[in-house]
């Protein structure tokens, strides 16, 4: 099956047809700069100030956007490489057009997926990933995440966070702000907010939550058509993702027919909304209203509306002039469907530009991949074949190494026989290369025996890999779609962030490699 961001990133003309332009054109020309909503402009700058950062904002800046939901800790790295992404990007627009350019966090507060951001993971100081979850005493199913509570119980998830990972220097440091900005925090959506602040302090990315008042009542004009519509949307979207499983990739967004794009929220909780019967219905609620209804609902409570992961990018668009959307793999993959949506709804479609990938190493770990012969992208393979691998480049026992020195002679010998053998039977030298390819085959399971006979050599390298596994690829996965940064901020402090900053690679679609 086709790599749908490897074929995006070499600019496939196929699925560039999918989006409005590519990363390429960002910057060939400057972007279209629009207005803000005087009072959206007023709610972002108090916002700011709300984590303590003063910011203003002429209103008429360009943006360069990316998000993330809440998570407990901020999440898997890939939130902050996104982050990162977004400032070096609007510094590089502003370089070039002479233009302000503002990153944005998009920081999905109106989400409801708890069971995702409930959960992250560090890498302890025994060089194992260790979940770490938040078990909230209330009921929080279908809650937006503004909306569920930052409790108590989360101080013990940062000491054993703080106790469990390496660090001395900035430990002190680094779990005083947690816990403060964890009494500070009004909600679980709020305290991402607050460390997300303090992550980028000292840069000008600009965290906004879509469900602040201003903001609602800005995007009550895309619910507007959307009711208007019924429906319109849900077609487009599925018309997209048949055109994309037609040039070989899964869609990635799929709606029943009668499913719309849209949340209301009952009681506190998220709901579905679907168009049946020329009426709307949230099933879970009881909830059934006529298209008036909702119109009337829309002007009264726009608080209680928001939008599922299409309709969020064209509210996104409605609020600010994005030049730019920050994007991870899977979420390129769905914007593939989205321009259909940004047309009905006359929006102008951003540039939707992959984040900076990276892994993160400590001197240490450099060394032992060296000592054992391994690369980064050794650990795709199974634990087994890595082991071997170190087994290998490891010093040889005595009898592997007589192995080694003497199957070039045999394979020599074979061959040399084969060669013999042309000039009289060819089927006779073809059964003679044959055999050179199962001695061969059998050699190399005579040397896996080998390197395998000594336990604690074969004991030591298990461990070693095991080692190397769990700091750079746990569970198969990339290391950042699994631990936090907190994970390493108490070893090496918020200047990590800086570092991240200077050193990540944001036009590179390969993995960055950051030694710390």
């Amino acid at each position: 099956m086709r790599d749908f961001l490897t074929e995006y990133a070499a600019g496939a003309p196929d699925l560039a047809a999918c989006f409005a332009r590519t990363p390429t054109d960002l910057f060939k020309e400057a972007p279209t700069i629009s207005a803000w909503d005087r009072e959206l402009t007023k709610a972002v700058a108090r916002y700011q100030s709300r984590f303590g950062k003063e910011r203003n904002f002429d209103g008429a800046e360009t943006v360069v956007a990316t998000g993330q939901q809440p998570g407990l800790l901020t999440g898997p790295l890939y939130t902050i490489y996104k982050a990162v992404t977004a400032i070096r990007l609007a510094a590089r627009l502003e370089e070039r057009f002479k233009t302000r350019c503002v990153p944005i966090f998009w920081l999905a507060s109106d989400d409801h997926d708890f069971e995702e951001a409930r959960i992250t993971h560090v890498l302890t100081k025994r060089h194992e990933p260790l979940p770490l979850r938040y078990e909230p005493q209330g009921e929080v199913s279908g809650r937006p995440l503004h909306r569920v509570p930052a409790e108590e119980s989360l101080h013990d998830v940062i000491r054993r966070a703080a106790t469990e990972t390496p660090g001395a220097e900035f430990r002190s440091d680094v779990e005083t702000f947690l816990h403060d900005s964890l009494d500070a925090a009004d909600s679980f959506a709020d305290w991402t907010g607050r460390l997300l602040a303090r992550l980028f302090k000292d840069t000008p990315l600009v965290v906004f939550a879509p469900h602040l008042p201003e903001a609602r009542q800005v995007a009550a004009e895309v619910f507007e058509q959307e009711i208007a519509c019924p429906l319109a949307s849900t077609r487009l979207l599925n018309e997209a993702g048949r055109r994309l499983e037609s040039l070989g990739f899964p869609p990635q967004i799929a709606k029943t027919e009668t499913q719309c794009n849209f949340f209301i929220e009952v009681e506190g909780r998220r709901r579905k909304v679907f168009f049946e019967n020329e009426r709307y219905r949230a099933p879970e609620e009881n909830l059934d209203l006529s298209m008036d209804d909702m119109f009337h609902l829309l002007r009264e409570a726009p608080e209680r509306f928001s939008p599922n992961v299409a309709l969020r990018c064209i509210v996104q668009q409605h609020l600010f002039p994005i030049a730019a959307y920050v994007a991870g793999p899977s979420e390129i993959a769905y914007w593939a469907q989205l321009r259909p949506l940004f047309d009905h709804f006359g929006q102008p479609m951003p540039i939707v530009y992959p984040r900076a990938r990276c892994t993160l190493f400590t001197t240490k770990t450099r060394q032992l991949m060296s000592k054992l012969g391994l690369a980064l992208d050794d650990f795709a393979g199974a634990d087994e074949t890595l082991i071997e691998r170190a087994l290998r480049a490891m010093t040889r026992p005595s009898g592997a190494k007589a192995i080694r020195r003497r199957r070039r002679a045999v394979h020599n010998a074979l061959a040399g026989l084969s060669e013999d053998l042309s000039q009289h039977d060819p089927t006779a030298a073809a059964m003679a290369g044959n055999l050179d390819k199962h001695v061969a085959e059998q050699l190399d399971r005579l040397e896996r025996t080998m390197l395998r006979s000594d336990k604690a050599r074969l004991d030591a390298a298990r461990k070693q890999v095991a080692r190397l596994r769990n700091t750079l690829c746990p569970w198969r996965k990339p290391q950042e779609r699994v631990y936090t940064i907190v994970s390493f901020l108490f070893e090496h402090g918020w200047g990590l962030i800086q570092r991240l900053i200077a050193e990540l690679d944001i036009e590179s679609s390969s993995m960055n490699e950051v030694e710390l």
